[in-house]
């Protein structure tokens, strides 16, 4: 009687003998053409080189010995991640082709350097017309006057809300700031320190910031009467841009010099910049940070420029940088996908929303004839209001909700083994005149 092999259980690789069984019942002759599409090329070479044990020979389905586990790898993930990219390939892209509603905004300083527009978390619009500050209840569509100035050279010059919009801070033209509280319509406190305009304001928690012409940055503690905490400086000119990093710990300015600086909330008391980007050509003034990478950084250039970049404030790198043909004025972040939108001037005048990580060009905005000075999104993230120097004030739904009840930004598709990780946009809109909003059918396609 012959020897008899007997194939050791224990050392077959199970989910690999399963996907080769399964390969040829589900091919049909008909399906095997010479041509292959891209993903049939990606998959087919995938296979192949799975198909090959760790020495490099053909796979046994049977094994009579212990082979190398070194470099064993699953069949059976090739299908997973085809079929991840399957159920999130294609889906309908709204975006809306004119603007949800237009308010008249008389009076708006056509300005590159100031910053005139802020929408707080109470669903309250606050918006700089020459010399008076207005709120724009959006629940209500109510418009009152929070405050005027008499005095023709001293007029807002920046607005901002702090974190639970209940109060509203406002520069002026003769450096001060000013506190109000926007329930009761009363001036609060006013801070001082700067020796010109101020420019651009944001805040971290109880801790006000603004930027000024005289180059400075000073940051305000608003719960003490003392003076400011501290002063950077970083700018040889006027300081036009500033954003605080959700999480608070990294500040983003902007100046009229082409720098961007970032500065740490850890070293406050230091005058001493975390990192100073040198790469844009023109005033830096439209800043943003990442919602769902607290180390991602956006920033746009003036007219000479015209750039948009993205930077790792970790590493302290720009990792993007696309050209985009016109003066970026601003930019805000889709919270609920990977989009980001810039507001342009000279010489299109337009809204683009752009896909990220690879900054293609989904869509353009378009109802401004002047350049758009000013972006803010409401505290839902769903509708972004601009304002331009056409003195129009316009609302557009141009960020959708998240497609399912998990934010889009924790969709795991940063995973090492995501064919989302990496991707372009292949952008085929169509115009439905009926309705007379413009849909773009957007596929994601693995690089």
């Amino acid at each position: 009687m012959g020897d008899r092999f007997i194939p050791t259980r224990s050392l077959m690789d199970l989910d690999r003998a399963r996907s080769s069984l399964l390969e040829g019942r589900t091919k049909k002759p008909a399906e095997r053409s010479s041509v292959l599409t891209p993903k049939e090329e990606y998959r087919r070479r995938l296979e192949e080189n799975l198909t090959l044990d760790s020495e490099g020979r053909p796979f046994r389905m049977l094994p009579f010995w212990s082979p190398s586990t070194r470099n064993s790898r699953r069949s059976l993930l090739v299908d997973e991640m085809m079929q991840e990219e399957r159920d999130h390939a294609r889906y309908f892209r709204r975006v809306p082709s004119s603007a949800d509603k237009i308010l008249d905004g008389p009076s708006l300083i056509d300005d590159y350097y100031v910053n005139l527009l802020d929408w707080g978390k109470e669903n309250i619009l606050a918006v700089a017309l020459g010399p008076s500050v207005y709120l724009w209840k959006a629940d209500t569509g109510e418009v009152q006057l929070l405050l005027s100035v008499d005095e023709e050279e001293d007029h807002p010059t920046s607005v901002s809300w702090c974190d639970d919009g209940k109060k509203l801070a406002i520069g002026y033209a003769t450096s001060q700031i000013e506190l109000w509280d926007a329930l009761t319509f009363q001036q609060v406190r006013t801070f001082e320190g700067h020796k010109r305009r101020v420019g651009s304001l944001s805040w971290n928690r109880h801790i006000l910031t603004s930027g000024s012409r005289d180059c400075s940055i000073i940051n305000h503690d608003v719960r003490s009467n003392r003076k400011p905490v501290s002063r950077f400086r970083g700018h040889s000119d006027e300081v036009c841009g500033l954003r605080w990093s959700e999480g608070g710990r990294q500040l983003a300015s902007g100046g009229n010099d082409n720098l961007v600086c970032v500065w740490e909330s850890l070293n406050m008391g230091s005058t001493k910049y975390l990192h100073r980007f040198n790469d844009h050509k023109a005033a830096v003034r439209a800043l943003a940070w990442c919602p769902y990478k607290s180390n991602v950084l956006a920033s746009g250039g003036g007219t000479a420029d015209r750039c948009i970049k993205i930077w790792n404030t970790r590493e302290g790198k720009c990792t993007t940088s696309i050209e985009t043909s016109s003066q970026v004025c601003a930019l805000e972040w889709n919270r609920h996908q990977k989009e980001i939108l810039s507001a342009h001037g000279y010489n299109q005048n337009q809204l683009t929303l752009w896909s990220y990580p690879s900054m293609s060009r989904i869509a353009d905005l378009k109802g401004h004839t002047s350049r758009v000075l000013h972006l803010s999104q409401s505290p839902d993230g769903t509708t972004v209001v601009s304002a331009a120097a056409d003195e129009s004030i316009r609302f557009w739904k141009v960020f959708e909700p998240p497609r399912n009840s998990s934010r889009a930004a924790n969709d795991g598709s940063d995973s090492i083994l995501s064919l989302k990780r990496n991707h372009t946009k292949n952008d085929r809109c169509r115009q439905f005149p009926e309705v007379g909003e413009q849909f773009c059918f957007v596929e994601y396609t693995n690089i």
